[in-house]
């Protein structure tokens, strides 16, 4: 290869010797000039962009990016190249196209500005996978670059206005939504943008530059196989390297455009269930009708980070009871109802709970592992919320966190929050247990929001708290004593869960706080509180206190794992009742109606479901005489057919679903 090779000289041989003419000359001059022209200003329109953003602080990353977009440009084959130094320029070709697409699509849709560096280089290996594949397809490396530029930026131009519209990125579920997407749309207007714009145009330019070239293009279909397969076997060994798991709690800006388009779009998409239309979602929804109740109470619902109750999994000793007003609780306490809550989670993924919670809907009819708050609430949902809001309830979401984990702003607002409250709501100077806001402090906010409400309007606040957030490894935290450790066998065995243990009593004596507060207050009010999921410590003190490894174990049960303890309690007289199970789906119907309040032809519907498969999960459904079954039947049960369709309407059909059926 040459950089930017020219004729051999002016009399260069050529069939037979002759001479090549001045005319022939002066067009090959001018074919070098105008391709070096067009380099330059491709040059010149990608380089700024690999000073910024993050890329501005990526030293490596960024020149190893812009290495890889401008080498096959600058270093082009000879006029009588080898197959292989032509199939060799063709790689080359497919990862600078790759690199572009990245680079470009970034600067569009967040100014390059991703969350983690290896999130780059995962974008350019997927970039590199569909470049490789429309070469394969199509056997023309430059027809192939220059449809991969095409749909990256198409991409790239819909994701940015979404996300300026919208808030969150396009899913592949979107595209079987474009009518709905098109409706919505008439109602926005696309500024033109001057990030647009030079994206734009070095992406033209580089097509240009690419389709300019002069080099011998065709080969035959054969020996765009090696090449290909040489280009999957980089992407592979790519994504071994950099990893291709993904953390839904983290904001989509973590990660490529691409790759988080890739790497949801299993999960995005959500059949309609057998037997779903107009008339079988009438007659579910004809079957119920909702209940007015007798009293509007505030309703305070906390939902604790990692709170749970180790000892459901299997028995361990300790230097002093780590949860001892809870077990009281637990025990039975008057005007309260508790139990056991059966989540879909486990060490994190903490919004599908309280979204299993919110909406009512199961993550038992959702593809595996998705995450709904990400890929399914894209528009105005009724749930809990909205059906408060609408009884005249003020609905305050509190989370001492970042507001971007999870989606959640984007998310509330669709819900009907009308207040969002989070760490920065906080003085600088509230009390953490280690480095996170404790549940003490954050129980001080929901006091002031109860103190300053309106007076005779009820409150609706949901908490999510911080302070119980993995990792639990020792250290020097401040703000924190070990009051909880290990006893017995396992004493000084596992620091991760005595430290845990210990975090568990600051928030026993913090739930005690809040009840005493509401206890003494006149307006009727009831406190909801349960664990999201149990704590990710290590799995050797699982293994011990089941008695064998996970590998062994079947999948009911490790649903111990997916035990959180719950309680329902107030300051007036309800049913009390203890040892309740149930699920994450049916817990917010099941409070209503156990505290005297309205509930929605949804909840009662759900009620009844309850009663027959009173546990359902991600991984399976207990029904009402205990027996497990896993997930892959789910659909084959009859008792749970209106729950399927009425919770596909609420989330994907629109136009069918009747929002207020969903609200109390």
């Amino acid at each position: 290869m040459a950089l930017f090779p020219t004729p051999q000289g002016r009399h260069c041989a050529d069939n037979g010797g002759s001479a090549v003419s001045e005319a022939t000359y002066k067009r090959f001059g001018a074919r070098f000039w105008i391709n070096l022209a067009l380099t330059l200003a491709f040059a010149a329109l990608l380089l700024p962009l690999l000073r910024k953003g993050s890329l501005s602080f990526l030293t490596l990353t960024a020149r190893m990016l812009g290495v890889a977009a401008l080498l096959p440009l600058a270093l082009r084959p000879r006029r009588r190249a080898s197959r292989a130094e032509l199939l060799l320029h063709d790689l080359l070709l497919l990862l600078s196209a790759a690199a572009v697409s990245l680079i470009l699509t970034e600067y569009i849709v967040k100014g390059l500005s991703v969350g983690m560096e290896k999130s780059f280089w995962q974008g350019w290996l997927c970039y590199a996978a569909i470049d490789a594949v429309l070469y394969l397809v199509s056997g023309r490396v430059r027809l192939a670059v220059c449809i991969g530029q095409g749909l990256s930026l198409v991409h790239a131009l819909i994701d940015h206005y979404v996300m300026l519209f919208r808030g969150t990125p396009v899913m592949l579920s979107d595209v079987f939504s474009i009518g709905t997407a098109a409706n919505v749309a008439q109602g926005y207007s696309a500024p033109v943008e001057w990030s647009v714009l030079w994206a734009g145009a070095a992406t033209v330019l580089y097509c240009v530059c690419v389709c300019l070239m002069r080099r011998v293009w065709k080969q035959k279909r054969v020996w765009t196989l090696p090449v290909a397969a040489l280009a999957g076997v980089v992407v592979f060994a790519g994504l071994q390297i950099t990893g291709t798991g993904i953390g839904f709690w983290q904001s989509s800006r973590s990660y490529s455009e691409i790759f988080y388009f890739l790497r949801c779009a299993n999960n995005s998409i959500v059949r309609k269930p057998e037997g779903y239309g107009a008339d079988s979602l009438n007659q579910a929804v004809a079957a119920y009708q909702g209940e007015p109740g007798v009293k509007t109470p505030n309703l305070i619902v906390v939902m604790n980070e990692s709170f749970s109750d180790l000892g459901v999994v299997g028995e361990f000793e300790t230097n002093e009871d780590y949860m001892p007003y809870m077990h009281k609780l637990l025990a039975g306490k008057e005007n309260t109802v508790s139990g056991e809550l059966l989540v879909s989670t486990f060490g994190g993924g903490t919004a599908n709970t309280e979204f299993e919670f919110l909406t009512g809907d199961t993550l038992g009819f959702l593809p595996f592992g998705c995450s709904p708050y990400q890929m399914y609430v894209k528009r105005e949902t009724p749930n809990l919320t909205s059906g408060l809001a609408a009884q005249g309830y003020r609905t305050v979401s509190l989370h001492p966190y970042l507001a971007t984990s999870w989606n959640r702003e984007k998310v509330y607002e669709r819900f009907g929050f009308q207040q969002q409250l989070y760490q920065d709501a906080f003085a600088s100077d509230a009390a953490r247990v280690r480095y996170q806001i404790s549940d003490s402090e954050d129980y001080r906010k929901i006091f002031e929001l109860y103190e300053n409400k309106q007076p005779g309007q009820p409150l609706f606040v949901f908490n999510v708290t911080m302070q119980n957030h993995g990792g639990y490894e020792p250290g020097d935290d401040p703000n924190f004593e070990q009051r909880i450790h290990l006893t017995g066998e396992y004493e000084g065995k596992y620091p991760e869960v005595d430290k845990y243990l210990s975090l568990i009593r600051y928030s026993d004596e913090a739930v005690e706080e809040l009840l005493d507060y509401f206890a003494a207050v006149d307006e009727p009010t009831a406190v909801i509180f349960f664990g999201d999921h149990q704590p990710n410590v290590p799995s050797a003190f699982y293994d011990d206190l089941f008695g064998n490894t996970d590998d062994v174990r079947t999948r009911e049960e490790k649903q111990s794992k997916l035990i959180t303890p719950f309680f329902i309690w107030a300051n007036y007289e309800i049913q009390e009742a203890d040892h309740v199970q149930i699920s994450a789906n049916y817990l917010s119907a099941y409070a209503l109606d156990a505290l005297g309040c309205a509930t929605s032809a949804f909840d009662q519907m759900r009620l009844k479901a309850y009663l027959s498969v009173p546990r359902i999960n991600s991984y399976g459904y207990y029904m009402a005489d205990g027996q497990w079954h896993d997930a892959a039947t789910v659909s084959e049960q009859p008792t749970l057919a209106d729950y399927r369709f009425t919770q596909y309407a609420q989330l994907f059909d629109v136009k069918k679903r009747i929002d207020e059926w969903y609200e109390p």
